[in-house]
């Protein structure tokens, strides 16, 4: 499988996403065959304990696939979203709360109509910027390609970073795959996820191997693969600063202390990554939410039990189930922030900044599609009404726009009014092929 399953790299600090549309099935397999048979292309071992001076990994949506093997009824066995694609039907804009400003034809790329087909995602890993252009030029299309491969979007270099644009700690919590190095290590683990839940061809949470979709003359092109989402958000960060402080105002003056509270609530972790759970601290990610089930010290509705709920659906009544099938939502998360740090967070300098999501599923729809439509976007998750996602979610078509109600002691306060805060810019299905898959696809294609 390709690298990025086990690692997002994080000793690479530089990373490029360039998306291309395929002319020429031809000179792309001769371009993939010099990847895969070059040693260009990371594969999962070879990151274990190494320090490597450059990473690349290569996905594709449908329509590339269609492209390389010469129709789209090749692609019979793959999952149905893939195929239709992240903008291919107006219900699932809907449920991905892709509308308004971030509706499809607003896009920067990625949109079904007005645009170039994205066929095929490059990812670029280096150290610094000097080695990430030298490590582009190296394995980037020929230049014998020019024409046959077009590249349609680059997005803007991402940068690994501890916190995202708000302000808080990202990418803390991560699934710990079955069969993994860190699954040794922590057998007890919360996070421990079936290897299926993510990689085509495992047995996922329930048992069952997770499906290997097929091509006709390589009917184990899925084995060892994973669907990718790729998503372009835009961090409306002023707008965010500025609503926290407008509804924590004393006697008509800013109360620093009160926004980063109210801040903290809107996302469920302070700033520097402690969860508000019960006993918590900074480096503790083995909490759940059992132990606050009114959500007086972390909201319900907060950002973190909506992504990841957690144990806050257990039934206490009953033995607590292995974390192995409670984690049947979960993916393995490998974005990037783009844009520079605003130096002043609630001054707008008019740049655009924000997040390069990358998410590795087995399944689109049972998890990806399921936690922006069911949690995410949900307007009565756990019991809530008329609410969504504080900082993320979608607020068209909820009767309270910008509703977030905050649990207490004494009663509930409710905040109303909140603006969305992130704008989708593009995105994509992909898959990502094992390299087998790659080399098998190289040769198909001519």
């Amino acid at each position: 499988m390709q690298g990025l399953v086990l690692s997002a790299y994080p000793h690479l600090d530089r990373a490029a996403y360039l998306l291309f549309t395929i002319h020429d099935r031809v000179a792309t397999a001769a371009w993939l065959k010099g990847l895969v048979g070059g040693g260009h292309v990371t594969p999962a071992l070879k990151y274990r304990g190494k320090k490597t001076r450059h990473n690349v990994n290569v996905a594709f949506t449908a329509a590339g696939l269609a492209v390389l093997c010469g129709g789209e009824d090749a692609l019979e066995e793959f999952a149905v979203p893939f195929v239709e694609g992240i903008a291919g039907r107006a219900h699932r804009s809907r449920v991905l709360g892709d509308t308004g400003p971030s509706a499809p034809d607003r896009w920067s790329w990625g949109a079904p109509q007005g645009q170039p087909q994205v066929h095929l995602l490059l990812m670029v890993f280096a150290e610094d910027a000097a080695s990430l252009d030298a490590a582009i030029l190296e394995v980037g299309p020929p230049k014998d390609a020019a024409g046959r491969i077009s590249a349609v979007f680059a997005l803007p270099i991402a940068i690994a970073r501890e916190r995202e644009h708000f302000g808080f700690v990202d990418g803390i919590s991560q699934p710990i795959l079955t069969g993994s190095d860190d699954a040794e290590r922590f057998p007890e683990s919360a996070h421990l996820t079936a290897l299926g839940e993510i990689v085509c061809g495992y047995p996922n949470a329930d048992g069952a191997v997770a499906p290997v979709p097929a091509l006709r003359r390589c009917p184990t092109f899925g084995l060892n693969g994973s669907y990718l989402v790729f998503r372009q958000i835009a961090q409306h960060v002023a707008e965010f600063w500025n609503a926290v402080y407008a509804r924590t105002q004393t006697n008509g003056h800013d109360d620093s202390v009160a926004a980063e509270h109210l801040a903290a609530k809107i996302v469920g972790r302070r700033p520097d990554g402690t969860p508000l759970v019960p006993g918590a601290n900074r480096d503790d990610n083995e909490f759940g939410f059992s132990d606050d089930p009114y959500g007086q010290a972390c909201p319900i509705g907060a950002h973190i039990r909506r992504a990841n709920p957690r144990d806050g659906f257990a039934n206490n009544n009953v033995p607590a189930a292995p974390a192995v099938s409670l984690n049947r939502r979960r993916m393995l998360r490998r974005g990037r922030s783009y844009g520079t740090r605003l130096d002043d967070p609630r001054a707008d300098d008019g740049q655009e900044r924000g997040l390069c999501f990358v998410g590795l599923n087995a399944d689109i729809e049972r998890q990806f599609e399921f936690v922006m439509q069911n949690w995410v976007n949900s307007s009565a998750f756990a019991g809530l009404r008329q609410e969504r996602d504080p900082l993320i979610g979608d607020r068209a078509g909820a009767t309270i726009d910008g509703a977030f109600t905050i649990p207490g002691a004494h009663g509930p306060a409710c905040v109303s009014g909140l603006p969305r805060f992130v704008t989708v810019k593009g995105g994509g299905y992909f898959f990502l092929p094992g390299l087998r898959a790659l080399q098998c696809l190289a040769e198909l294609a001519p």
